[in-house]
C-alpha cells in the first residue's frame, strides 16, 4: 500500500519517473520514460493499477529479457484513453509459448481486459520485445 501515497501526491508520471530512475541505477539498463499528454489527472485507482502493470513488465525485462535500454511511452491524446508501450532490445521470446506457460503475462492481460483495455505483445527472438496497452480511463 505504501505505493499508494506517492502515487496519490504526484501521479503515474511522477511514479513511473522515479520507478524508472531507480531500475537504470539497479540493474544498469537504460529505463527511458517518454510521455505526451498526460496533463489530466487520472482516477487515483487507475493511476495505482496502471503503475503496478509498468512496474511488473519492467520487472519481468530485467528477470529475463537481458535487454541494456527499454523504452516506456506513456500517451494520453484523450480523457478517453491512455495508451502505454513498454520495448526493450533484449532477447525476446516466442510469444505464444510464453502466453501458455508465463504466468504474470497471463495475469496482466487479464487484469488489463477487466479494465476494459487491450493488451498486445510483440516479440522477436533476439530483436525484443514490445508490450502495447491501450486502457480506457
Amino acid at each position: 500500500l505504501k505505493n499508494m501515497g506517492v502515487i496519490g501526491k504526484e501521479g503515474l508520471l511522477v511514479a513511473v519517473n522515479k520507478m524508472a530512475e531507480k531500475m537504470s541505477i539497479l540493474n544498469k539498463i537504460q529505463f527511458n520514460v517518454i510521455p505526451f499528454g498526460l496533463n489530466q489527472r487520472l482516477k487515483n485507482t487507475t493511476d495505482v493499477t496502471i503503475f503496478r502493470i509498468i512496474q511488473e513488465l519492467c520487472t519481468n525485462i530485467i528477470k529475463h529479457a537481458e535487454a541494456n535500454e527499454v523504452n516506456i511511452y506513456l500517451t494520453q491524446q484523450n480523457t478517453e484513453l491512455i495508451n502505454i508501450i513498454i520495448e526493450d532490445n533484449g532477447k525476446g521470446f516466442d510469444v505464444n509459448t510464453v502466453k501458455k506457460n508465463g504466468i504474470g503475462l497471463k495475469s496482466i492481460e487479464q487484469k488489463v481486459e477487466q479494465m476494459g483495455g487491450t493488451f498486445t505483445v510483440d516479440s522477436i527472438v533476439y530483436k525484443g520485445t514490445t508490450i502495447i496497452i491501450d486502457l480506457p480511463v
